[in-house]
C-alpha cells in the first residue's frame, strides 16, 4: 500500500478564481458629452498678398515710368536739336510792313532778326519791343511763318511840330507826346511850339502833353481855314495863363488869340487877313483876344 493518498472523488477540485475584469464604460456616458456645434456658413477670403510681393510690382511700375521719361526727352531733344540747326529754319525772307521813315532793314536789325538765323532763335516778343525802343516806332508786331519768313509789322510816329523846352528841340506827335530830340536827318519845317520851360516837363508831363496837342488843335484849325496856305505858321506860343499867339506868314504876323474859342477867331482872323490884303496893308499884330467882345479886333499896322 501506497503512502500516497488518492483523491477523494467525493471532493471536487477546487476551481481556480478568476479575476473580472472591470465592464467596458457604458456607450451611455458618450452620450453625455456636449453635442457639436450646429453648421454655419462664412466667406472665406484669399490672403492678401504680402509687401514682399508689392514691391517688385511697384519696382516695374518706377522702372517703366523712368524709360517712358526717357525717350520722351530723347525724342523732345532730337526734335529740339533738329529745329535750331536744321538749315530748312533759317530765316530766309523777312518782311516789313508800315515803315515809312526807317528802311526794312534798319527795322529788322533793332528786332535781331537776320537772314541765316534760325528762326525759332527770335524771340517775337522780345523783338517787338526792342524795335520800339526807336522813338520814331510806336508799335511793333513780330510774326514767324514756317519754315523761313519773319513778319515785321510797324507803325510810325509823325511829327507835327518842334517843341522848344529849354535850350533842347524836340519832335511833337499830333498827340502832343513829345516823342524824340531833333537830330540829324529829323524834319525841321514844322510849326514851333514855345512857351513850355523844362521843369514843368518834369513836373506835369500829362499837362504838357495837353498843352501841345490844344496848340496843334489850333493849327489843324489855321489849315481848314486856309490861313496857313497864305500865311505860313511860324510859331505857336504858349502863355502861362492858356492865351496863345500865333506868327503867321514871312512877315511875321502876330495873331493873338485869347484862351477859347479858338475856331471862331480863326475864321474872324481869315476875313481880316482876306480884307487887309486887298488894301495892300501890312499888319503887324492883330487882336482877336476880347474874350467879352469876341466880334472886336484890333490890328496894329507896320
Amino acid at each position: 500500500m501506497s503512502d500516497v493518498l488518492r483523491p477523494n472523488r467525493r471532493l471536487r477540485a477546487p476551481k481556480p478564481s478568476v479575476v473580472a475584469a472591470p465592464p467596458d464604460p457604458s456607450p451611455e456616458i458618450e452620450h453625455d458629452s456636449p453635442p457639436p456645434p450646429p453648421a454655419t456658413t462664412t466667406t472665406v477670403k484669399p490672403p492678401a498678398p504680402s509687401r514682399a510681393r508689392k514691391l517688385p510690382r511697384a519696382v516695374a511700375l518706377v522702372l517703366g515710368v523712368c524709360v517712358v521719361l526717357s525717350a520722351s526727352v530723347a525724342v523732345a531733344w532730337g526734335a529740339r536739336r533738329y529745329i535750331t540747326t536744321s538749315p530748312r529754319f533759317c530765316i530766309r525772307t523777312v518782311l516789313v510792313d508800315g515803315n515809312k521813315r526807317l528802311s526794312a532793314e534798319d527795322i529788322a536789325s533793332l528786332g535781331g532778326v537776320a537772314i541765316g538765323r534760325n528762326i525759332f532763335e527770335v524771340d517775337l516778343e522780345t523783338a517787338g519791343t526792342t524795335i520800339t525802343n526807336e522813338p520814331w516806332i510806336e508799335k511793333a508786331i513780330v510774326t514767324r511763318k514756317l519754315p523761313s519768313t519773319v513778319n515785321i509789322t510797324v507803325v510810325e510816329r509823325e511829327a507835327w511840330a518842334v517843341a522848344t523846352i529849354g535850350d533842347e528841340l524836340y519832335l511833337v506827335t499830333r498827340d502832343g507826346d513829345p516823342f524824340k530830340r531833333v537830330s540829324e536827318g529829323d524834319p525841321f519845317d514844322l510849326p514851333v511850339i514855345t512857351g513850355i520851360a523844362p521843369e514843368k516837363v518834369s513836373l506835369d508831363r500829362t499837362g504838357v502833353v495837353q498843352a501841345f496837342r490844344r496848340a496843334l488843335d489850333v493849327v489843324e484849325d489855321m489849315d481848314r481855314a486856309g490861313i496857313s496856305k497864305r500865311y505860313p505858321i511860324q510859331e505857336v506860343h504858349l502863355e502861362r495863363d492858356g492865351t496863345i499867339v500865333m506868327t503867321i506868314g514871312k512877315d511875321a504876323i502876330a495873331l493873338h488869340l485869347g484862351q477859347s474859342r479858338f475856331r471862331e477867331k480863326i475864321e474872324q482872323a481869315s476875313r481880316v487877313l482876306s480884307e487887309l490884303a486887298r488894301r495892300k496893308a501890312q499888319p503887324s499884330v492883330i487882336f482877336l483876344d476880347n474874350e467879352a467882345h469876341p466880334e472886336r479886333v484890333v490890328v496894329r499896322m507896320r
